[in-house]
């Protein structure tokens, strides 16, 4: 049997070993809590807790706010650019004055423009009017060209057209003497093979007649040797008078073939020069066609070489600058910037015009911070410059990026990255100005009347459903009980919570996660 000595040592062994273990788990909080109990299983002592362990609820305005630091900026600056290059001759503006659209802000040195301008023109005068003579020459020579083609009066065609009709003559009485040759052959007209016919004609009938009266005295008696001879010696010169006029008459037929094929020479080599004669006059008409299209063609180059179009062009561009050297405003506003001084080329931003009344702040919100910011908070913007206001502001945009490095990328030198939040800050007036730097303060979340813990006070269980550890009585001591809540708000530090165990006065442990062991458990809550 275990005396009370034996059993009391028992019993603080146990306390220091389970002791031991809580301190394992406790984590370091600011107020610096740590359970500190002698916890007995199954024993009827209570623990005692330090009062830093538990916080005992009151109902409390609640307000979580994130804090960023940006520049006051105009919310659409106006940068007044020249499209010329040109020397400042004069500026009408300085900083703080408030221009209206269209005021002339500074007028640009125009001398140049102007030089460039008259020599323009008179390189366009001078075009123009060497245009006009090469014109005037060609449309002369066109028209004498055209009225040769209509009236036949080009000196070339006359003669070309008066060879061609002496051609065509020529060839029309050599095929006429051709047929009618033929066709005098043809129907045996010829005076001279009518005379050849004739004569063979008489020479055959002499021939018969000879030859008759030879066989007349052949067969009569008493017919001398004389007469014979005389009779024999007419045949023989009749038949020598026929064979002559037989080859008279074929002579005279081998003439007129001769004749016939002259004739046909004579008309087809006519013919020829007639077809020459006529391409010659189609070479003389097509030869002044195409002089006719040169000419056309010398109009129509004269034309577009007076045609000043282009050139207008440019003239209209050199006046343009003109106009566009008075360099005006295109906002009402106040200048914030003069940024060229006279006798300066005008190049970049020369003003910029902006409405003091339209004013953004561009803040850089940390990236742990980022994701808390949304479109509908409220927000206080506040500048740094000593009597300041605060101004109320609304986000008009979040940048879905950090800042990009000059080659586009996302700076990685691992810094913590910042995000731009646009804010337009409402009601400014003089106190606050571009340029100035100010804190933005968003207010996360805001409730009134409303219990919070710190965050390890709420334990969330695998299944997810969150509880905190509170005692069930106000008293010096009670039990630790498991109380369901739920989480109206996650903040960094303390969780904004709900639930129908807890009321004001109830104490809740500070370290849900430590105090597990305790549930059941009564406890003592020290002094």
């Amino acid at each position: 049997m275990k005396t009370k000595d034996t059993k009391a040592n028992e019993m603080k062994l146990k306390v220091a070993k389970k002791s031991n273990m809580r301190n394992i788990f406790i984590r370091s909080i600011a107020a610096g809590t740590a359970l500190i109990s002698l916890a007995l299983a199954g024993c009827g002592k209570k623990e005692a807790l330090s009062p830093g362990s538990i916080t005992v609820l009151e109902p409390v305005s609640f307000v979580e706010k994130v804090r960023a630091d940006g520049t006051v900026e105009c919310s659409e600056p106006h940068y007044i650019y020249s499209n010329l290059t040109l020397p400042v001759q004069e500026i009408y503006v300085k900083e703080g004055d408030h221009v209206s659209e269209g005021d002339l802000l500074c007028k640009l040195d125009v001398r140049t423009i102007e030089e460039q301008i008259e020599i323009q023109q008179a390189a366009m005068e001078l075009t123009q009017k060497n245009a006009s003579s090469q014109e005037d020459a060609a449309r002369r020579q066109y028209n004498i060209y055209s009225e040769g083609l209509k009236g036949g009066t080009d000196v070339n065609l006359v003669a070309a057209k008066a060879a061609m009709e002496s051609a065509r003559e020529v060839y029309e009485t050599a095929k006429k003497r051709y047929d009618d040759y033929m066709e005098s052959l043809n129907m045996g007209m010829d005076p001279a093979l009518s005379a050849a016919d004739q004569a063979v004609a008489k020479a055959a009938t002499a021939l018969h007649q000879a030859k008759s009266m030879q066989y007349e005295l052949d067969d009569e008696e008493h017919v001398t040797d004389i007469q014979k001879e005389e009779a024999e010696d007419a045949v023989d010169s009749a038949s020598l008078a026929y064979v002559q006029a037989v080859e008279s008459k074929k002579n005279l037929l081998r003439q007129s073939d001769i004749t016939l094929a002259d004739y046909a020479k004579n008309a087809d080599d006519a013919n020829l020069n007639y077809i020459i004669a006529q391409s010659a006059y189609n070479a003389a008409v097509r030869a002044l066609e195409n002089a006719k299209a040169t000419t056309t063609d010398a109009i129509n180059k004269a034309v577009l070489s007076g045609d000043m179009s282009v050139e207008d062009l440019k003239l209209a561009q050199l006046r343009q600058k003109l106009v566009d050297s008075n360099i005006t405003s295109d906002f009402e506003g106040t200048v914030t910037a003069v940024n060229v001084e006279v006798g300066e080329n005008s190049t970049g931003v020369l003003f910029v015009v902006e409405d003091t009344s339209d004013l953004i702040l561009t803040a850089r919100v940390p990236e742990k911070d980022i994701n808390s910011i949304s479109s509908d908070m409220a927000i206080t913007v506040t500048p740094k410059a000593d009597n300041s206001g605060s101004y109320k502001g609304v986000i008009s945009r979040v940048a879905d990026s950090s800042e990009k490095n000059a080659s586009g990328k996302t700076d990685t030198s691992g810094e913590d990255a910042e995000y731009k939040v646009t804010i337009v800050i409402e009601d400014p007036d003089e106190r606050i100005r571009i340029g100035m730097n100010a804190d933005a303060e968003f207010t996360v979340f805001e409730q009134e009347g409303c219990f919070t813990v710190p965050k390890d006070a709420v334990y969330k269980d695998e299944e997810g459903s969150t509880s905190v550890l509170a005692v069930n009585t106000a008293e010096g001591s009670g039990t630790v009980i498991k109380t369901p809540v739920s989480v109206v708000y996650a903040g960094k530090s303390m969780n904004v919570i709900e639930g129908s165990g807890i009321a004001s006065g109830t104490r809740v442990l500070t370290d849900a996660s430590a105090g597990m062991e305790l549930v059941g458990t009564r406890v003592n809550i020290g002094k």
